[in-house]
């Protein structure tokens, strides 16, 4: 008995630290890819405040709904990290008159 104890034992932790080692593995993957995911939306949010300004600032006003996007766009935007040009577009955006 005692002799499948100190064989089981062994093991047990090799099996053990092979499963940890496994789910830090997974973890990091993951991490890499969440962060990979965050840059790419924030990126497609900075475009789309980007696509907006242009559109709307040479024209000098801005439809009430489309400043509405830009509101929910920008809250996510910046609810992702994003800060600098962005929030300078929008309060650009935000300075425009808007109309219904």
């Amino acid at each position: 008995m005692a002799d499948l104890v100190q064989t089981l034992i062994p093991c047990l932790l090799t099996l053990v630290s092979g499963a940890c080692g496994w789910l830090l593995k997974s973890h990091k993957r993951e991490a890499a890819r969440d962060r990979a995911m965050e840059t790419g939306l924030r990126t497609l949010l900075r475009a789309e405040l980007l696509e907006i300004h242009a559109k709307y600032r040479p024209q000098g006003d801005i439809p009430l709904e489309v400043m509405e996007e830009a509101d929910r766009v920008y809250q996510a935007y910046h609810s992702l990290g994003g800060n600098g040009t962005g929030t300078k577009i929008y309060e650009e955006l935000k300075a425009l008159p808007t109309v219904d």
